[in-house]
């Protein structure tokens, strides 16, 4: 059994921040100090725990199954420690989010304020970034996703469906075309997001019959706000959430199309390592979020299609 958990805490505290310089600032201890921690660490298991180079520090196999169980670990004892204090009922310390891009920027930014204007003892670090983190191995306490889940060992709360829709501009379609199902696609300049599960196959469903169109077009991005933009000027057709498109559709400067046809939607969760979402801070900014977002949407509610 692991006897040293300061040593444990500074190596938990070294791979969330990706540095032992970062870690031992965080920690208020010297550089020094944490890599004895960590060198002590290493002893007792008889295992290296982390692959070091001069320009990178990465987790070896021994040390994504220490940090994992050791994150979950700190986790549940912050928890008790909480709930002892009576911290259920004013939430504090530090909660590390991370979210896609496009949600937190249109979005996340309102509902983290009001969080923090609500709970006072909270600070929040927020980190916007469209690919999929490790949320164990990099410290976080809640990430936002879109999509299916994978990680099984992961804690997640549904937060609803995320809608999605084709769209393109009016001026696109007088040159264009409308397309009247989804094969007709194929023959349109389509705006791909580089990060869709199948980046170049939109997926269709209608009366229990499912669609697999390939598409392309000269327009790809990591980034859906960009490729948003790229349809209202008329560069090509997208297929986009609506808590991107929404104001754009109600406005009209996106026409929504094959309105008839279900395209295949994801879902926001909120995913969280084991333990974490007993913690005052993480159960608060949740349920916050929730009920922000309410059972429908709001960027949906008024969307006539």
């Amino acid at each position: 059994m692991i006897r040293d958990l300061i040593s444990l805490k500074t190596f938990v505290t070294i791979a969330s921040q990706g540095s032992f310089a970062k870690a031992a600032d965080k920690l208020g201890i010297s550089r020094p100090l944490a890599t004895k921690h960590v060198a002590a660490l290493e002893k007792e298991l008889g295992a290296k725990l982390f692959n070091r180079t001069t320009r990178q520090l990465s987790l070896t196999e021994a040390g994504r199954t220490l940090c994992s169980t050791a994150s979950t670990m700190f986790g549940l004892l912050e928890g008790a420690e909480q709930d002892i204090r009576g911290a259920t009922s004013s939430p504090k310390g530090t909660l590390r989010l991370n979210a896609p891009m496009s949600f937190g920027t249109l979005h996340l930014s309102e509902i983290v304020s009001d969080f923090l204007c609500m709970h006072p003892y909270v600070d929040v670090e927020l980190t916007l970034d469209d690919r999929t983190i490790n949320v164990v191995e990099e410290g976080y306490d809640i990430a936002i996703r879109v999509g299916r889940l994978e990680d099984s060992t992961l804690v997640a709360r549904h937060l609803g469906p995320a809608r999605m829709v084709v769209c393109a501009s009016p001026s696109y379609l007088d040159v264009n075309g409308t397309p009247e199902n989804p094969a007709d696609l194929e023959r349109h300049q389509c705006l791909v997001y580089d990060y869709l599960a199948r980046r170049s196959t939109w997926s269709f469903e209608r009366y229990g019959q499912t669609e697999n169109i390939r598409v392309s077009g000269r327009l790809r991005s990591n980034n859906g706000e960009t490729l948003v933009q790229a349809a209202v000027a008329g560069v090509g057709v997208v297929l986009a959430p609506t808590f991107i498109a929404s104001e754009h559709l109600k406005s009209g400067t996106l026409t929504p199309l094959l309105c008839d046809w279900k395209v295949l939607e994801p879902s926001f969760y909120a995913v969280m390592p084991p333990g974490r979402i007993d913690v005052g801070k993480v159960r608060a900014f949740v349920d916050h979020l929730v009920g922000a977002l309410g059972t429908v949407p709001y960027w949906d509610r008024d969307l006539d299609f």
